[in-house]
């Protein structure tokens, strides 16, 4: 009898205990108007609940990403801006100056085409968020570099920035960036043939393809004596002989062979005559060696170099440097002087202090003095500005009115060259700023989709939810009620 009344107790509690359960998911569906509250409530229709939460954060970082380059161009756009003001300023000054040899253009102009360029190097070091804009992967550093002379006027501008792009990734595979590569924007990348600007000179492009970009400073200077230095290096040598190769001859010279002793020798060559050599120096083995100055009739001419070998010397290498090159003396922004070569003047190489090479020819130079040379196509927006400042100050040369007159109507070609460097500029940006904003556009709308989608399937229905709170409320008053009567059953009633 006890095993049948615990079997009915049992069987109540287990009745009473699901419809209180389900009366309280029921109420916390009311509560918090979802269906789904935890994994176990639907676990097939919570696993697409998540995938859909998982989506709409991914989208809404590729959002966040947008927003944030969107506000990097902004910036951006505002500092192009001010070059393309700094730009019109100078057309416009170029386009006031009317006596290039007067005071005005000599003085004012200069300074103000100089408080421009440093506008320029504002703007193109513009930081957004301690991000430079214009350095492309490298936005920790000034992506510019400036040197200066005594005066503290910039002398140069170089770009010391990434050559790569940052991306970041805007959208599924879709890849944009609001960080722009200063190299390749703010110069052009189209090189023409070098063009010389006075042709004072005679000196014309060479054959070769120029390195040079921009406005160069070529100066031909007056011819000098070509030098010469041999040396024996190791060693020392105690006996022997080092051969001398020159003109088609050559001559055996003793290791330990005197300054006079080594002009004596020279002097034997077939190609060498009295006096067309001097040596100086105390001996190849010396700390300088011996130098060899033409002369004579090999005066202020390029002669080919001496070719020294070891003939007999029991220690030591023999070595030989050209220390100056003879002739009339090619220069470029002060870089080292090179001469004009005896045989072929058509693509003479003449280098820049940072290595790039200007192509010259050489055939026609008659006289000394400074040509400006214009590489077409490969002006940036600074040392363009350098070079129209220093037009104005007549800085590199006395030049005459009529010449000033010719390199300002020049650098007013270069000045537009820049002027459409901006404007392609600023059309990027506009046009990256619209496809970003077309993205944003169609991520929202994804983002609200997937938020509505995982609305329908978390949402609950309140009116149901309601009706089924109150058809469990029935059935557990009704469930409450057998309950009352079935516990108030004895033993006595078994009896009866």
């Amino acid at each position: 009898m006890s095993g049948i009344l615990s079997n009915v107790h049992g069987n109540i509690s287990f009745a009473l205990n699901l419809h209180y359960e389900a009366m309280a998911r029921l109420q916390e569906q009311a509560y918090t108007g979802s269906r789904i509250n935890r994994a176990s409530d639907e676990p097939s229709t919570a696993y697409q609940v998540l995938g859909l939460n998982s989506q709409r954060r991914t989208l809404g970082n590729y959002m966040d990403n947008i927003a944030s380059a969107m506000s990097t161009l902004d910036i951006a756009s505002e500092a192009v801006s001010n070059m393309v003001e700094s730009i019109s300023e100078a057309k416009v000054v170029l386009a006031s100056v009317t006596d290039t040899g007067g005071t005005i253009a000599q003085s004012i102009y200069p300074q103000t085409i100089n408080d421009l360029l440093e506008n320029l190097v504002l703007s193109a070091n513009w930081q957004h968020k301690r991000q430079y804009l214009f350095g492309g992967s490298d936005t920790n550093s000034a992506p510019y570099a400036v040197t200066r002379d005594s005066e503290g006027n910039i002398t140069e501008v170089t770009y010391q920035g990434s050559l790569d792009d940052r991306n970041s990734e805007v959208a599924p595979n879709v890849e944009s960036s609001a960080f722009y590569v200063g190299d390749d924007i703010f110069r052009s990348n189209n090189r023409g043939d070098p063009e010389f600007v006075l042709d004072n000179t005679g000196a014309a492009a060479g054959t070769g393809t120029s390195s040079v970009t921009g406005y160069t400073w070529l100066t031909v200077a007056a011819a000098v004596n070509e030098q010469q230095t041999i040396t024996i290096t190791g060693g020392p040598p105690t006996s022997g002989n080092i051969n001398i190769a020159f003109g088609g001859d050559n001559i055996d010279v003793a290791f330990n062979a005197s300054a006079n002793d080594v002009r004596l020798a020279l002097e034997g060559l077939s190609s060498i005559g009295a006096g067309d050599v001097t040596v100086t120096g105390t001996s190849f083995t010396g700390a300088n060696g011996l130098t060899i100055e033409f002369a004579g009739a090999l005066a202020l001419t390029n002669v080919a170099e001496m070719v020294v070998t070891d003939a007999t010397l029991d220690a030591g290498t023999p070595a030989i440097s050209t220390d100056r090159d003879g002739g009339m003396q090619l220069s470029i922004d002060g870089g080292t002087a090179v001469g004009i070569p005896i045989g072929d003047k058509t693509n003479v190489a003449v280098t820049n202090p940072d290595g790039k090479v200007l192509y010259v020819d050489a055939t026609n130079i008659t006289s000394t003095g400074v040509d400006l040379v214009n590489v077409p196509g490969t002006h940036d927006l600074f040392n363009t500005l350098v070079t129209i400042r220093d037009i104005l100050k007549n800085a590199n040369g006395t030049f005459t009115s009529g010449q000033l007159n010719a390199m300002r109507d020049n650098s007013t070609e270069a000045l537009e060259e820049v002027s459409g460097l901006l404007s392609e500029i600023t059309v990027n940006m506009g046009t990256r700023i619209g496809f970003l904003d077309t993205i944003k556009n169609n991520l929202e709308d994804m983002k609200f989709g997937v938020e509505d989608e995982a609305t329908l399937l978390q949402e609950a229905d309140i009116a149901q939810v309601a009706i089924d709170i109150s058809r469990r409320q029935a059935l557990y008053e009704m469930s409450l009620s057998v309950a009352g009567r079935l516990m108030s059953v004895s033993l006595l009633d078994f009896i009866r």
